[in-house]
């Protein structure tokens, strides 16, 4: 036999463990994956951060800006022919208020409003605790018939806040008046009103007249 040649090999030595590297980093990315899924799982099930009173309000008043920032940008947008179409309209979704699209299907770069805003339109994308609904039918009074609203010269669009369909919340709806107004209700429909006045929506102007409401909502809820 060649002993030169033999291959010779390194016993384990009793009661002591080898390292093995590729098993110990295994084990980590398995341990961290079973970590982050539970996390995941405790953050599904476990109760969402409470909403406070105040917090409500702050809301209400923040919503309330955002909606005069579309305001002013609805009558900002109306001066440009932005899709091109050699008219100058209202934006038909506020959205586009951000990046329109002219009538190739082209993205058109407005800015007039933060994308953070312009994508406010579901709940679950919702700023400050409300979403954005435009309103494209406008239901007429003498005869309750739906119609379509002239982007030449109407927009309309409805904040909605979280709601049960049982709890009044403080609906905003916003029109190419320029007005702002407020409604209390369980349930509002996706529809504008011939004349908001009439219908229970109050106007209101300034940041204080809608924190004079809130004041006196507060008194009211107190009393009963």
């Amino acid at each position: 036999m060649d002993i030169a040649n033999e291959k010779t090999y390194t016993l384990p030595i009793p009661g002591k463990r080898n390292f093995n590297l590729a098993g110990f980093v295994f084990s980590i990315i398995v341990t961290a994956g079973f970590i982050w899924v539970a996390m995941q799982w405790y953050a599904l099930w476990s109760d969402p951060k409470q909403i406070t009173a105040d917090d409500m309000r702050l809301n209400e008043q923040q919503t309330f800006l955002n909606l005069q920032s579309i305001v002013k940008s609805q009558k900002k947008y109306k001066e440009t022919d932005w899709d091109g179409d050699g008219k100058k309209t209202y934006a038909k979704y506020f959205i586009h208020l951000w990046t329109s699209v002219n009538i190739a299907g082209d993205p058109v770069r407005v800015g007039l409003i933060p994308k953070k805003l312009g994508f406010a339109t579901e709940s679950a994308r919702a700023i400050d605790g409300y979403y954005f609904v435009d309103l494209h039918d406008r239901v007429l009074r003498e005869n309750n018939v739906l119609q379509g609203l002239d982007y030449e010269k109407k927009w309309a669009v409805l904040a909605v806040p979280p709601t049960d369909g049982r709890t009044e919340m403080l609906y905003f709806l916003a029109d190419n008046s320029g007005n702002i107004f407020i409604r209390l209700a369980a349930y509002i429909s996706l529809q504008y009103p011939d004349n908001p006045s009439s219908n229970g929506w109050i106007k209101i102007d300034t940041i204080q007249q809608l924190q004079d409401f809130q004041k006196n909502r507060i008194s009211k809820n107190k009393q009963r």
